[in-house]
């Protein structure tokens, strides 16, 4: 540990010493970044100036990138502060007019980022499936058939829970969940206002228990933590509950690691001046330093005095005193200076001079030599004011930034191969279109339309299917995700006919992860560009098992569905496929060190090694970090900002298309990221397991022309002691049972009551799109006779 450089002080004889010492040496400021998002470190110098002397405004001299590669002069025009995120998200529902009469009739949502320069963003625009983009065709204002919702906190006899209303077109309708906002709650007991424990008493407190989480403190190593404590209602007593790493995420419990401390904060460790270790008699037995140590809030935690040459704990001999020390109990006042001592053969050996000066007539009483490590030094040469050497070591600055090694080999060009579309479209009504090559290729290909049906079918579909392949790099996290567009033109003579052609993505030749579909009844004329992208295990894109494939109709005769039979030509085009493997966790940290000339900031030496110090050798691309949001703080952790409800289908008898409904909750966070809350039943009562997920717009031309569905009326008369149950009926609309000459019993949700004579009761389904109309609902005739009239659902 070295010797702090001695003040300017001409130690009481009225001689200037000859010291020269660069008072202002240069700094680096904090990473700036430039437009394209790279960072860059700028060089600021001051002036080099004698002790005493006013020291010069800093200047910037030039700036370092990445690379370490310096360039003199002023910064770029583009530099600015690092991107700083989304500080809060704003999910907006809207209105679409897709048919064209200026009335809505159908939403989507937007989900914009608020950043914190107030400016705003568009991340997502999305109907049901946040992971399928919409564009709207005619936005228009909310003025019917538009959903609004709110949340609000009821108790039963378990506790509070979540209800969250929705009403459309007047109708209002409502699913359960527990406080968390995502798991399904079943209602037990009475639902009421929430007054205190269990729904009824006193309430515990007047503010509910709060979780907080603060930041701005970094493990040992840099890394960024946030500590998450919860302050009681009642007694207002904070605890903390445990600590989460903001660069992966991990939740741990308890306090954080010991050397946790303000992140940049310097006052971990600090020392203290010069001091005298002073025996009785004045002598000076040896120089102290003394090292504080601070707790991560900023308490002090010890103090330890240091030996200024080897480091090592110093024992205290005498009494600890500033140098010179006045007040020693000798009387004496010390003063320390360095001189060297030059030996016959021209080695110079600096050496400290410890003066004893009396206190009150300042004459100067005797001294003390010790070498630099506080050891007796006997001096044997010429003694002198020491001076610069000319092979002195020049003067160095040395920054150190944390750097990320960026895989470069992620996005890879992919090659598409013309495969037969066969195997993905196993129908009798395809076509394989010959030389789609030319369309893989970027090119153009003409699908015709054709004269007629295929032999025993309703329709003809030209279809074509290429394999797409990216090799795989070093390292990933197990998943890639794929994208594919083209452009495609209607080309006539006629219309389409209900579903006309699409683009998928295949993993497997059974295994659909993406679809985009041509307009319903697709006009002739008509141009647009379909886009499908999935996300698909690594290795599977890697092995040639993804596939594009793409179908239209060139024929249609499906009988009522669409007469007259129609003919469709299409032209494809500007097809076009982009991969991007999934490199979360394979960006290594390392620190670069730079080492710059205190007189012209000039690099003079770039050294990478790891955080522990070891060489490193950048195999990618060296660039910016982004665990810590990029800031020189490290960015709150985002929550999920909005619970969405994603209609899902499944395939539960393997022939490749829906006949179970389920709903997927997705969690949507401050970034618009979407994750996965899990899968449950459509009415939310519980989990739902997925058999073989399938897309909920299937197509399958062999199954010719959708059903037809009506409302068949029913109608029947209990005798006194007979019973009906609603649950015999599953696809149950209404029912109205009407009592006559005595009284019946109505058994609900809400338990059993009378249906008194002459009474009507009526119950039903609020909209069309309702599946059914569900119990449980029993109705007995008790002492009278009661008549039944309902309705339900029948398949033509």
């Amino acid at each position: 540990m070295a010797v702090e450089p001695i003040p300017c002080d001409d130690g009481g004889t009225g001689t200037p010493v000859e010291v020269t010492t660069c008072c202002s040496p240069s700094i680096a400021s904090a990473p700036l970044c430039r437009a394209d998002g790279t960072t860059i470190l700028a060089v600021v110098r001051s002036g080099c100036v004698e002790c005493g002397a006013t020291a010069e405004d800093p200047t910037v001299v030039g700036w370092l990138d990445t690379a370490g590669t310096f360039t003199p002069g002023a910064l770029p025009a583009d530099t600015g502060p690092c991107e700083a995120g989304c500080v809060d998200t704003v999910c907006r529902t809207l209105c679409d007019d897709t048919d064209g009469d200026g009335a809505p009739d159908a939403t989507y949502s937007e989900l914009w980022c608020i950043r914190a320069d107030g400016t705003a963003e568009l991340v997502l625009t999305y109907q049901d499936d946040p992971s399928t983009p919409y564009t709207p065709t005619a936005p228009v204002e909310c003025t019917y058939g538009c959903p609004d919702s709110e949340t609000v906190t009821l108790c039963d006899a378990s506790g509070p829970f979540l209800r969250r209303y929705t009403w459309l077109d007047g109708t209002a309708s409502y699913v359960d969940v527990a406080l968390d906002g995502a798991t399904p709650h079943v209602v037990t007991g009475t639902v009421g206002v929430c007054t205190g424990e269990g729904g009824t008493g006193t309430p515990p407190c007047a503010e509910q228990t709060t979780p907080a989480a603060t930041l701005g403190l970094c493990l040992a190593d840099g890394t960024p933590i946030a500590v998450v404590i919860t302050r009681a209602c009642d007694t207002s007593t904070v605890t903390q509950d445990g600590w989460i790493n903001l660069t992966t995420g991990a939740w741990s419990a308890g306090a954080p690691p010991a050397g946790a401390q303000a992140c940049g904060d310097s006052r971990a460790f600090e020392l203290a001046g010069l001091l005298c270790d002073v025996l009785a008699d004045g002598t000076v037995a040896g120089l102290v330093l003394v090292e504080y140590e601070y707790n991560p809030d900023g308490s002090l935690a010890s103090v330890r005095l240091v030996d200024p040459g080897t480091g090592n704990t110093y024992t205290l001999q005498g009494e600890l005193s500033i140098c010179p020390a006045g007040n020693s109990p000798a009387g004496t006042d010390l003063d320390l200076t360095v001189l060297c001592d030059t030996l016959a053969d021209g080695t110079v050996v600096p050496f400290l001079r410890d003066y004893r000066r009396d206190a009150t007539s300042g004459q100067i009483t005797g001294h003390t030599d010790y070498a630099l490590d506080g050891t007796p030094y006997t001096p044997t040469g010429t003694l002198g004011i020491c001076q610069p050497q000319a092979d002195e070591e020049p003067c160095r600055n040395t920054s150190t930034l944390l750097l990320c090694d960026l895989p470069a080999d992620g996005t890879p060009t992919p090659t598409v191969t013309d495969t037969g579309p066969a195997p993905y479209y196993p129908y009798t009504t395809g076509i394989s279109t010959p030389g789609a090559q030319t369309l893989w290729d970027g090119g153009t290909l003409t699908l015709p339309d054709a004269a007629g049906p295929q032999p025993g079918t309703g329709g003809t579909v030209r279809t074509a299917a290429a394999i797409l392949h990216a090799p795989r790099p070093a390292c990933d996290a197990g998943t890639a995700h794929v994208a594919v567009q083209v452009d495609v033109s209607q080309l006539g003579p006629d219309d389409g006919c209900r579903t006309t052609g699409f683009l998928a993505l295949y993993n497997g030749t059974a295994n659909r992860v993406a679809l985009a579909l041509a307009p319903v009844n697709t006009p002739a004329g008509w141009a647009g560009t379909l886009t499908a992208e999935a996300d698909v295990p690594a290795a599977d894109l890697a092995a040639g098992n993804i596939a594009v494939v793409v179908a239209f109709d060139a024929y249609d005769d499906s009988g009522a569905a669409c007469p007259p039979p129609r003919h469709t030509g299409w032209e494809l085009s500007q097809f076009g496929a982009t991969v991007v493997y999934d490199q979360t966790g394979c960006a290594p940290q390392f620190l670069r060190n730079i080492t710059t000339d205190c007189e012209t900031g000039a690099i003079t030496a770039v050294v990478d090694t790891t955080l522990d110090g070891t060489p490193y050798t950048v195999s990618g691309e060296p660039g910016q970090c982004t665990a810590a949001g990029g800031q020189c703080c490290p960015e709150q952790p985002c929550p999920a900002q909005n619970v969405i409800e994603a209609c899902r289908c499944d395939d539960t008898d393997g022939d490749g298309l829906p006949d179970v409904g389920y709903v997927e909750l997705l969690a949507v966070d401050c970034a618009g990221a979407l994750t996965s809350l899990g899968t449950f039943t459509r009415d939310l009562t519980g989990p739902y397991t997925p058999v073989a997920p399938v897309d909920c717009d299937a197509i399958d031309d062999e199954e010719g022309a959708p059903p037809a569905f009506g409302v068949q009326a029913r109608r029947r008369e209990l005798a006194a002691g007979q019973t009906w149950d609603a649950s015999a009926w599953p696809t149950l609309q209404s029912v109205t049972a009407v009592a006559h000459g005595g009284t019946g019993l109505v058994t609900t949700a809400d338990g059993t009551s009378t249906l008194h004579p002459g009474e009507a009761a009526t119950w039903s389904i609020a909209r069309e799109d309702d599946a059914r109309l569900t119990g449980p609902l029993t109705i007995a005739a008790d002492t009278g006779t009661v008549t039944l009239s309902y309705t339900i659902g029948v398949t033509l």
